[in-house]
């Protein structure tokens, strides 16, 4: 059995596995989920809903942008249909036919391979660089400023030394997808984001970390700082996005964000909170998806 097959095998063994829980959880769990989605008002839910169109139409800006800086002739409105016709496909293991079919289309018509490829990857390493920054600066200063002020007695140099770790995690998966590849090493003046851009990437992180934190108040007695709930957001999607196995990051993005509510709330109702996340996202997506069906080649070019 060679690598491949055994890396699609357990990717499927993953999703059935995330399945299997939702089911057995579902089932155990019914009363408190019942209970948790009637203390959570459908305005908290539109907003979440809200935040996540406006943070998937800064991804679609990101994707323009990345064309742009590899002169591939396509705008907004081309891009909003591409990347949002081809985001379902990433729910499906094997973690790479979202960009088949996003190179499929843009070979079609007659963009040089090579060219679509960087832009791919440029536009990828743009989310995930802004996200690792996001997360070190927002993430480690609520952190270490939570868990000073809760266990104020707690040994100075073990909450620094975790900081530190944590730091150091973000940025080697930063450092990793910019340099550990030499071709693009050798590039690395080329894939630094244009100016203009940075504010759409802090904007995208700031809008879908926010869809979890408004529906965390009916929940809470403390709410945890925006700034901190943004910033685990970008973790949990970095780490989602470069778990080999877990198809879109589903289950790892959600155990991270299940960590970082817990502090705050009983760790079941963290996980429906979580999930009703992810569920909102999927939602969303599938809207977006929705709207581009009727869109074809002859109408969409700009």
């Amino acid at each position: 059995m060679n690598k491949k097959v055994l890396k699609n095998i357990i990717k499927w063994l993953w999703v059935i596995a995330i399945l299997g829980f939702i089911i057995f959880y579902a089932v155990n769990k019914k009363n408190l989920i019942t209970q948790t989605f009637s203390m959570l008002p459908i305005d908290f839910l539109l907003v979440a809903a809200a935040l996540i169109f406006a943070g998937k139409l800064c991804l679609v800006t990101n994707m323009s942008a990345a064309a742009r800086h590899f002169s591939i002739p396509i705008g907004w409105r081309d891009c909003y249909y591409i990347y949002n016709l081809t985001q379902l496909a990433k729910y499906i293991p094997g973690s790479i036919w979202q960009f088949v079919g996003r190179f499929s289309i843009l070979s079609d018509r007659g963009i040089e391979k090579y060219t679509i490829r960087n832009s791919i990857i440029t536009e990828h390493l743009w989310i995930l660089l802004s996200a690792s920054i996001l997360a070190a600066m927002l993430s480690l200063t609520t952190i270490l400023g939570f868990f000073e002020a809760k266990f104020s007695n707690y040994n100075q140099e073990h909450i620094y030394t975790w900081g530190l770790a944590t730091l150091f995690l973000t940025l080697s998966i930063a450092i990793f997808y910019l340099f550990c590849n030499w071709r693009l090493a050798s590039r690395v003046l080329r894939i630094i984001p244009p100016l203009s851009i940075i504010p759409i990437l802090a904007l995208t992180w700031i809008l879908l970390g926010a869809s979890l934190w408004v529906t965390i108040e009916p929940f809470v007695v403390t709410k945890p700082s925006i700034l901190y709930v943004i910033g685990m957001y970008c973790f949990g999607y970095v780490m989602g996005f470069i778990a080999p196995f877990a198809p879109a990051g589903i289950g790892i993005r959600e155990a991270v964000l299940t960590f970082s509510l817990t502090p705050f709330m009983d760790i079941d109702v963290a996980i429906l909170l979580s999930a009703v996340n992810r569920v909102i996202y999927f939602v969303v997506e599938i809207l977006l998806a929705i709207s581009c069906l009727y869109k074809t080649k002859g109408t969409i070019n700009e």
